[in-house]
């Protein structure tokens, strides 16, 4: 018997697409956590021909608003923020702003590459799969991961978050990667001796929406 096809976008106001250990769904729902946003967490059914059809890479997180469909973490969290009413998630003037987009740039082509493919990736979820891991391999994502979160530990000597004196949506990409960093061991752990981006991450997660999102 063939199995019935899966009808992604459905008539239902909010639909995250992904998982909750996935440190780029994860960040997508502390946005919409800290937003107020109701909405429903779904799995995200990789490599299927009907999640194709709403990421074209694969990837999680999708959001699926009354039909609207928009992928990738920074695009999920730029549209919550402006297409519901709540707390703006991002800052108010031009200079912070663009702090902001350059932190959540500098995560995304510095900091994941080797925390989250590089070291969370192999551990949590092939390792957990039985595949293969190189060691050796992880090991240098994690020292190369530490060394491209310096400019951030210094940055946050400065403010208590990546853009000012509130979160936005710099610091929920990151939190996510650090929070999920602390499970690791010996030379797979790269936020180690960075006592400021611990105290933000002590900030961050002293806050409703992480507790709410937090992977049980």
């Amino acid at each position: 018997m063939t199995a019935p096809s899966v009808c992604y976008v459905r008539a239902m106001p909010t639909t995250l697409y992904g998982s909750p250990y996935s440190t780029f769904t994860w960040s997508a729902r502390l946005a919409l956590a800290e937003k107020g946003v109701a909405y429903d967490l779904e799995s995200a059914r990789l490599r299927t021909p009907e999640y194709g059809a709403l990421h074209p890479y694969q990837r999680m997180p999708v959001l699926v608003h009354d039909g609207f469909v928009v992928y990738e973490s920074l695009a999920v969290m730029q549209y919550v923020d402006e297409a519901f009413d709540g707390p703006a998630l991002r800052p108010a003037t031009p200079a912070a702003r663009a702090r902001n987009q350059q932190w959540a740039s500098a995560f995304v082509d510095y900091v994941a590459p080797h925390a989250v493919r590089g070291v969370l990736i192999p551990r949590l979820v092939l390792a957990a799969r039985g595949m293969p891991v190189d060691d050796a391999s992880v090991h240098r994502a994690a020292a190369k991961a530490r060394e491209n979160l310096v400019p951030f530990e210094r940055a946050l000597a400065e403010s208590a978050f990546l853009s000012g004196e509130t979160p936005s949506f710099a610091d929920w990409l990151l939190a996510p990667c650090i929070a999920s960093g602390r499970q690791m061991t010996g030379a797979d752990r790269f936020a180690d001796d960075l006592p400021n981006v611990e105290a933000w991450l002590g900030r961050i997660s002293a806050r409703p929406s992480f507790a709410v999102t937090v992977p049980g």
